[in-house]
């Protein structure tokens, strides 16, 4: 067993809320039940209800295991963190605790067994605070559980998935924001100082909203603007296909260098004209797609940008 894993595994020790609290009372005779019940479930495939029978099972009556079953279970499910936590654990209580040698090394044996397939695969998330984003009173959670000052920057195992990043500070608007993490990937969260809240009843909006309501508009924007480039796109493609037909018509009626019949004058004036038409509409239809284009990417939520394995959290003043 490495320190590092240990230290990680203490680190996921401290985050879990209900670690904190009081043991509850302890009640084998229905640990029993639901552990057999947890194992029926599996059998029936519906790991989720599987799971939590384990789970209670092994609030009500700790026992090794139950902790073993627990952690297959999360594993099937595709919570490896969990299972990777719960692994770790069954190594130290089946060396710590009592029973028949046999079923202890077996234990111990299945449980690094799968903690060498699992681990690899267990992602990593970093919430990094720099130096101009800490602020008294802040506080730092990822799917409800806090992220102390203590863990910023360390990269902890977490079931993959998406995470809710939340970060509050008194005087602070509240930002959270969403990032997806997959198996096997480590993912750093750079938070950038809250914006201070302001006067009045929209000091309670979070930030978050904020940069989505300016994304929505921006957006929308972008998209009609870009639409009204295509179209004008459209009516120069017309304009300029009239001007080549009046031009060939004229050249027909006059195919000299000088023509006095009026038909082909006619002809050759309204072709400049539908020239002078396609140019115009061509040319600004051209900058409005561009403007669309632009006003729809910067128009993007900028809450959480990802750059390969690292997601930086960007909070507007």
């Amino acid at each position: 067993m490495t320190a590092t894993r240990s230290a990680l595994a203490a680190l996921l020790l401290v985050c879990t809320p209900a670690l904190a609290q009081e043991p509850p009372a302890r009640d084998p005779i229905a640990a029993e039940a639901l552990f057999e019940r947890g194992k029926l479930l599996m059998d029936q495939g519906r790991t989720q209800e599987a799971c939590a029978a384990f789970g209670e099972s092994q609030r009500l009556d700790p026992a090794g295991g139950t902790l073993l079953r627990l952690a297959l279970c999360h594993e099937t499910a595709g919570k490896l963190a969990s299972a990777w936590l719960e692994f770790l654990e069954v190594v130290r209580v089946s060396k710590e605790g009592m029973g028949e040698p046999g079923k202890l090394q077996e234990r111990v044996r299945l449980a690094h067994e799968h903690l060498s397939a699992i681990e690899p695969r267990v992602p990593k998330l970093a919430i990094v605070v720099p130096a101009a984003a800490r602020v008294d009173g802040l506080r730092i959670s990822a799917n409800g559980l806090p992220r102390n000052e203590g863990t910023w920057g360390v990269a902890l195992p977490t079931d993959p998935g998406d995470v809710v990043v939340v970060a509050t500070a008194p005087g602070r608007q509240e930002y959270r924001a969403t990032v997806h993490v997959g198996e096997g990937q480590q993912l750093n969260v750079e938070l950038l100082p809250l914006a201070v809240a302001g006067p009045g009843p929209d000091a309670a909006i979070p930030s978050a909203s904020a940069g989505g309501a300016r994304a929505s508009v921006l957006r929308p924007v972008g998209v009609g603007v870009g639409l009204l480039g295509v179209a004008a796109l459209g009516v120069g493609t017309y304009f300029g296909v009239q001007a080549i037909g009046k031009w060939n018509d004229a050249n027909a009626v006059c195919p000299g260098s000088t023509c006095s019949e009026p038909s082909g004058v006619s002809l050759a004036s309204d072709a400049r004209s539908a020239a002078r038409v396609a140019d115009v509409t061509l040319a600004a239809g051209a900058v409005a797609v561009v403007a669309g284009v632009v006003l729809y990417v910067v128009g993007a939520p900028s809450a959480v940008k990802l750059h390969g394995t690292t997601a930086s959290l960007a909070v507007p003043f």
